[in-house]
């Protein structure tokens, strides 16, 4: 069945993709920047250290700061990086998304439109998930401490779909379930990022339990929980068929959730159901300028 929608739904796919996907900016002149050799910044070893350890101790201090997370991910990915582009390239459909750079934002994608899409299909989760959870597709900041326009387009698009990961893993944007899903892109891609906010969530979980012991409330403890939940991710990491930076997720959106979650192989369920909207954060809408121009997130070649 799953291989029958994969071969015989690939029109009505392409159709969803025209109606819900649309274009965010077909600007020729941004795209001329993105690609200009001197665009971005080729940081040497010093600087990326720095820069890591500064953004990694302020991110300590305030884990909702975005734009220290997005320098703390270049700067920390240049060991993987390489591997990350390699594996958008090992796959069809991941060399369409090089050469088309779509980006996911609210200005390439109708999220109302979601709202129209059968209740289980991939789509119209994530839909309900942006709502249950209080937050939008914007405000990743736009890399540019990366080498070239393939490794800063693979690290941009890592960050646009990370929302997806929750999705398919089920988990809400509360500390405990973006701590799950960091373990679960630690096993999959081995990306330090990960690694550090694993460790980190980690951490702060363990540290808030330990808060509510001593003051002695009666709220529920998240550490029982990241216990099963941590392994649980750590081994579906290991288990997905497909490198998930290949995948062209604009174009899932009326795939079932099911049929997804089985065709990557991560169709396990998890050892502990939570609330979607557990503790929800709110959005935080970052604009950032190409060319003198607004732009939320990658500007899109689709």
């Amino acid at each position: 069945m799953l291989r029958r929608y994969v071969t015989c739904g690939t029109r009505r796919a392409l159709t969803t993709t025209t109606r819900v996907a649309s274009k965010a900016s077909s600007s020729q002149h941004a795209h001329e920047v993105h690609e200009h050799s001197d665009y971005g910044v080729r940081a040497p070893f010093w600087e990326r250290a720095l820069l890591g350890t500064g953004s990694a101790l302020g991110l300590l201090v305030s884990p909702r700061r975005g734009d220290l997370l997005t320098v703390l991910t270049q700067v920390s990915s240049y060991p993987r990086i390489d591997a990350l582009v390699y594996q958008m390239q090992s796959t069809h459909e991941g060399r369409r998304l090089l050469v088309e750079r779509p980006s996911i934002n609210s200005h390439t994608i109708d999220i109302d439109a979601l709202a129209q899409l059968p209740t289980n299909s991939f789509g119209r989760v994530w839909f309900d998930w942006l709502r249950a959870n209080h937050v939008s597709p914007d405000g990743r900041c736009e890399a540019q401490y990366m080498p070239t326009f393939e490794t800063r387009y693979v690290i941009q698009r890592y960050r646009e779909t990370h929302d997806f990961y929750h999705v398919l893993l089920g988990m809400p944007t509360s500390t405990l379930g973006e701590t799950v899903v960091k373990y679960f892109e630690a096993s999959h891609m081995h990306l330090p990022v990960a690694v550090l906010s694993a460790i980190g969530g980690s951490a702060r979980i363990l540290r808030d339990d330990g808060q509510a012991l001593l003051s002695q409330r009666t709220a529920a403890l998240d550490t029982p929980q990241l216990v099963g939940l941590a392994d649980w991710a750590w081994r579906l990491g290991q288990l997905v068929r497909t490198p998930l930076i290949s995948i062209a997720w604009e174009r899932r959106f009326e795939q079932p959730l099911d049929e997804l979650r089985a065709e990557l192989g991560i169709d396990v369920p998890p050892p502990v159901l939570l609330d979607m909207a557990q503790r929800p954060r709110a959005a935080q809408r970052t604009v950032t300028h190409v060319a003198g121009r607004r732009f939320f997130g990658w500007p899109s070649k689709v």
